[in-house]
């Protein structure tokens, strides 16, 4: 089985002339790891792409294992079409932002067998202000979102000091990319000016920030008969506790496990992961969940995004477990593994860390 794993950032279609460092940093750890889990699968060859200027693929190359090296991102774009028609299944890790997931997976998706989401719930989950829609509809608890434009703030619903301190962030943004805090209406008005001065052609929502300890967890699922999503398995992986940076940016530096939490408040937040697979069509494979536990006692909690891909606590996920993750992704495109045993996972304390320095 010849296997395509496409890591938008890394893998040469990034058109600026600098990387964006932390993106860079989380694709490059994703991209490798998920590498390296097909590689040990018997039977499984694995193609990827590379941007010559990161140097070379920290996995060396061999008979199970072929790298493209690319030097433009118009390269990548043909490259990208060629390795899907030319491959059994494809993995594609892309940032939301201006639309770039759904692109790809669009293009994947008609041309092998996509392992993960379908366009729709890629589009669904991709923009936060209609899934925040999405799952207010469906009485699943998640951050009031509102759009926010830079240009008018005053056209925000919000307004007064009780609507602070909130966060401003792209509507279909990755990462903490162009993401803010701002704890009154002067921090709030220096934040728009530097959306302005970027100019980099996002759309924003406002949502209220929320005292409470931050959480990832994801879900593997395979999708049933039809991708009806009442009838399918989904394995959610254990919560974990994110780290983030203190600067008020939300910068993603890595994750612990255990999460400091009551064993019920685990189950709900589990309980919240399973509720958001029953209500959006077309979720498949891995599929990231942000969750925010609030410091209040008996709240719900409450789901800040998902990510329709590959997320950078999969890194985590793969230390704690004793099978491989990447076996079961490939399993929910109904690539011939077979094996619906739950993950069994690795007792004790485990961590990661993300460094945008090192690279």
């Amino acid at each position: 089985m010849r296997v395509f794993v496409s890591e938008y950032v890394c893998g040469g279609a990034w058109s600026d002339e600098t990387l964006n460092r932390s993106l860079a940093a989380e694709g490059r750890a994703m991209l490798v790891s998920l590498i390296k889990d097909l590689l040990r699968i018997s039977d499984v060859d694995v193609v990827t792409t590379w941007d010559r200027r990161l140097g070379e693929l920290p996995i060396a190359e061999s008979s199970s294992c072929e790298v493209v090296q690319i030097s433009s991102a118009t390269e990548e774009e043909q490259a990208f079409k060629r390795l899907c028609d030319d491959s059994d299944a494809a993995f594609v890790i892309a940032p939301e932002c201006h639309k770039i997931l759904t692109a790809r997976v669009e293009i994947a998706s008609s041309r092998t067998k996509l392992v993960g989401c379908n366009f729709a719930a890629t589009a669904l989950c991709s923009d936060k202000l209609k899934l925040a829609e999405h799952l207010t509809d469906a009485k699943i608890p998640t951050v009031p979102t509102e759009k926010f434009v830079p240009a008018n703030p005053e056209k925000s619903s919000a307004g007064g000091d009780s609507d602070f301190p909130c966060v401003i962030k792209p509507r279909d943004g990755a990462g903490s990319l162009l993401t803010f805090k701002a704890a009154n209406s002067e921090e709030l008005a220096h934040v728009t000016d530097q959306l302005l001065s970027d100019d980099a052609g996002f759309g924003f929502v406002r949502q209220p920030f929320i005292e409470g300890t931050a959480i990832s967890s994801a879900a593997i699922i395979t999708a049933g008969q039809g991708g009806d999503p009442q009838d399918c398995r989904i394995d959610v992986l254990p919560p974990c506790r994110q780290v983030l940076s203190g600067d008020g940016r939300f910068t993603y530096e890595g994750a612990d496990f255990p999460v400091p939490l009551a064993p019920a408040v685990e189950a709900r937040v589990e309980r919240v992961v399973r509720r958001c697979c029953s209500v959006i069509l077309g979720l498949s494979g891995y599929v990231g969940f942000d969750l925010l536990v609030p410091f209040e006692q008996d709240v719900e909690p409450i789901i800040v995004e998902l990510n329709p891909r590959l997320t950078t606590g999969f890194l985590l996920w793969q230390k704690m477990c004793n099978d491989n993750l990447a076996s079961r992704m490939l399993r929910t495109a109904g690539m011939g593994f077979t094996d619906i045993t739950p993950p069994f996972w690795k007792t004790g304390s485990h961590s990661i860390r993300i460094s945008a320095a090192s690279e």
